[in-house]
């Protein structure tokens, strides 16, 4: 009986290893800016300076955005979440579906980022490419989502 307990665990476990790894690529670069401003500059930024704000020198390339909040708002929620049915806080089915529908919505959220950016420079000659730290976000956020609901459909 031990052993099926602990199984299932392990794929919490796992959930959990992997929105954490997703929420710690906030600090990765998530955005490059490439084009023509005043000047060809080139910019890459990470999740906190996209969410927040960003400025250099006189020039502010970004400012807050809610939606890129929302998106790692969504994600900590499932994470934290995921933590407690891993240590058996939360004993319902119903979190599985919640878990699913957070992380899957954050990990398609991240897929949008350069949408999400609020950036005054934001034209025809300046172009927001996705970067590596919001693919990976977003790659561990979709995988820990099919973990939690491989789980959830598992038979016990």
């Amino acid at each position: 009986m031990s052993k099926k307990k602990n199984g299932l665990n392990l794929w919490y476990a796992c959930a959990t290893i992997l929105a954490l790894v997703a929420v710690i690529m906030m600090f990765v670069t998530n955005i490059n800016i490439v084009g023509k401003i005043s000047e060809e500059v080139h910019y890459a930024c990470n999740g906190m300076q996209v969410t927040f704000g960003f400025k250099d020198g006189n020039l502010e390339v970004y400012s807050f955005s809610i939606l890129n909040l929302i998106t790692y708002l969504l994600l900590i929620a499932g994470l934290v979440l995921t933590l407690l049915k891993l240590l058996n806080v939360l004993k319902s089915k119903m979190v599985d579906f919640v878990i699913i529908c957070l992380l899957l919505v954050s990990g398609i959220f991240f897929f949008l980022m350069p949408n999400f950016a609020v950036c005054p420079y934001a034209s025809s000659l300046v172009v927001l490419k996705l970067g590596v730290g919001a693919i990976i976000a977003g790659v561990l956020a979709l995988v820990s989502a099919i973990v939690i609901a491989a789980k959830a459909l598992m038979k016990k």
